[in-house]
């Protein structure tokens, strides 16, 4: 909890998963209640005002009474507390009992069993101090589908997309009707994959080698249901489970280390960061790519998701940032629109070790890089980006421009000022964007127009195809259609 406070302290979390000791012993979780209240006391004294409980309703053996004595628990747990303004938070999930687990042969109770125990958890709850969360039984359902379903599924899913289905992480778009019409076509009722499953029985998952003994997974099913205990195998000893053959798979239990983190030094001579001697080296590198095809409609944090995966199969010994939640010490060019694609990007990357051999890096990481992005070039970065850059674009539209809109794009060329709306947090503002336009011209077969925007800090830069909508007021079907290209970028003093 010391270590906790030093970073931050906003809301305190503990994970009793059960109400009672008894339901805990069923499924391996060694924590008595006892050890929950002396946890929440000490956090209550150390200044913490939040506490957020997680449980799960429908775990195997639970009760009414097991689901009443959540509340009991957190009760108490508050009276810790000493003093008001001090609350607690129970969320609460439902159980799917996963594959390759002591539970896999067990059932998931109904979407109606669950809203029940939620309704209790509502109904007994006090109002003031706590606030109970849920997550929604409906998307459990469909989580329990896919995780006890078989090969058959693919069919569903490939009948619920053709349905129209997307976006089924928003609530407001998550229709759980679509997908048992779905699997109703496939002749498939999804609520089959969710019943008991008798022990001997070939599992649709029995093909994948988890290194887990089934039999060991018997073993621990049976003890579940007598309450009895399994130990931590990397302080209790072996309990065979059939994962360690103990030469190359072992557990082991890392020391926890004290050392010092201190402050990196910002200085740059020759690519290479000068820092504190507690501190490896690092180098930093620049790679150019381009970004063509579908793969223009992932957003920038997938994006991102993507190159960190690719350098860490290229083997690149990148060097990561300290604190609380270490990332790769990677930045990228300015995140683009989504449907937009670049011949002109970068990100810049520090690594612990200069690389030999440049090409031969480059064409391991594009080995890794999906079909439309394309490490263009790779070279050890000196200078830093100006605080003003020019970024150059091609639009081509589905249809030429008329010669109304070809005057409309000459028009703008010569005005002085041009305004641009937009809604933020709910209120409208308005931008002169015409200082940030320095070319706004058509090329080519008269399909084509040719954009260079100026980008600085604090100021408002317009999107190349909102400029185009703004100025000639084509029609959104249009806009959709049109090929945005990044074609070129450059600093400007």
């Amino acid at each position: 909890m010391t270590q906790i406070r030093r970073v931050r302290k906003t809301g305190f979390t503990v994970a009793p998963e059960a109400g009672t000791e008894r339901l805990r012993l069923v499924i391996n979780k060694g924590i008595t209640e006892e050890d929950l209240l002396t946890t929440c006391e000490a956090a209550f004294n150390m200044g913490w005002k939040l506490i957020k409980f997680y449980f799960m309703i429908g775990l195997p053996t639970e009760t009414d009474e097991d689901v009443e004595a959540i509340v009991l628990l957190v009760r108490r747990a508050l009276q810790k507390a000493g003093r008001k303004g001090c609350s607690i938070t129970v969320s609460v999930s439902l159980f799917v009992p996963k594959p390759h687990t002591p539970f896999q042969w067990e059932p998931q109770i109904s979407i109606d069993e669950a809203f029940a125990r939620i309704n209790l958890l509502k109904k007994l709850l006090p109002k003031k101090g706590f606030k109970l969360k849920w997550h929604d039984p409906y998307q459990s359902f469909l989580e329990g589908v896919f995780s006890r379903g078989d090969r058959r599924l693919s069919a569903v899913i490939e009948k619920a997309w053709r349905a129209e289905v997307r976006l089924d992480g928003w609530s407001e778009h998550f229709v759980l009707d679509t997908w048992r019409q779905a699997g109703r076509d496939c002749g498939i009722e999804l609520e089959s994959y969710l019943g008991r499953r008798e022990h001997g029985q070939v599992l649709p998952w029995e093909h994948l080698d988890t290194r887990v003994d089934g039999a060991f997974l018997q073993e621990e099913f049976d003890k579940a249901m007598a309450g009895e205990y399994t130990p931590d195998c990397r302080v209790h000893g072996c309990q065979e489970c059939g994962v360690c053959d103990f030469k190359e798979v072992f557990p082991h239990v890392h020391s926890p280390s004290e050392r010092t983190i201190q402050k990196q030094s910002s200085d740059s001579v020759g690519g290479e960061l000068k820092q504190d001697d507690s501190q490896p080296p690092s180098f930093l590198y620049r790679i150019s790519y381009s970004r063509i095809g579908d793969v223009r409609f992932l957003g920038h944090l997938e994006l991102i998701q993507v190159f960190f995966r690719a350098l860490s199969r290229a083997k690149a010994e990148l060097k990561f940032s300290q604190g609380f939640n270490p990332t790769p010490k990677v930045s990228f060019s300015p995140a683009l629109p989504v449907g937009t694609e670049s011949l002109a990007e970068y990100l810049d990357v520090e690594l612990l070790k200069p690389l030999s051999d440049l090409q031969a890096f480059l064409d391991r990481f594009n080995l890794q890089l999906p079909a439309g992005l394309r490490a263009e070039n790779i070279s050890l970065h000196v200078d830093r980006d100006g605080p003003v850059k020019l970024f150059g674009y091609e639009i081509t539209m589905p249809r030429p421009f008329t010669e109304e809109e070809k005057e409309g794009i000459g028009f703008f060329a010569e005005r002085q000022q041009f305004i641009i709306s937009r809604i933020r947090k709910g209120r409208k503002r308005e931008y002169d964007v015409r200082p940030q336009v320095k070319e706004f011209k058509v090329i080519g077969d008269d399909a084509k127009v040719q954009l260079a925007l100026l980008h600085e800090s604090g100021k408002a830069t317009p999107k190349p195809l909102e400029l185009l909508q703004a100025v000639l007021g084509i029609s959104d079907d249009e806009v959709l259609r049109a090929r945005v290209v990044k074609i070129s970028r450059e600093d400007v003093s």
